[in-house]
């Protein structure tokens, strides 16, 4: 299923492994990259549980995104300061017949 633009949608990133505890990390990255351009959220953007990572993600945000797909990926660093990444992902993004931020 794909995410229409301008929606506000929460993308979940999911680990299955068992050594991953997000909440024990010191700094949580999220990228998406659309085109050229990139958005980062991190701190208070994200929901963190210990090997889920959830995105809230606004209008203007997901208006911003092509149609077609975003790449993604976690960026972290643990207790002892390693810098861990996850794969990239990649999300469809769907046509908005409404293109703009409503109310």
């Amino acid at each position: 299923m794909a995410i229409p633009q301008y929606t506000t949608p929460t993308v979940s990133l999911v680990f299955d492994d068992d050594s991953i505890d997000l909440t024990a990390a010191r700094n949580v990255y999220v990228t998406f990259k659309y085109g050229s351009q990139t958005l980062t959220k991190t701190g208070s953007d994200l929901t963190l549980t210990a090997n889920q990572i959830d995105v809230y993600l606004s209008q203007s945000e997901t208006g911003k995104f092509g149609k077609y797909f975003v790449e993604l990926q976690a960026n972290w660093t643990d207790a002892f300061g390693n810098r861990v990444a996850s794969n990239i992902a990649k999300i469809d993004i769907s046509d908005q017949l409404l293109k703009e931020v409503i109310e």
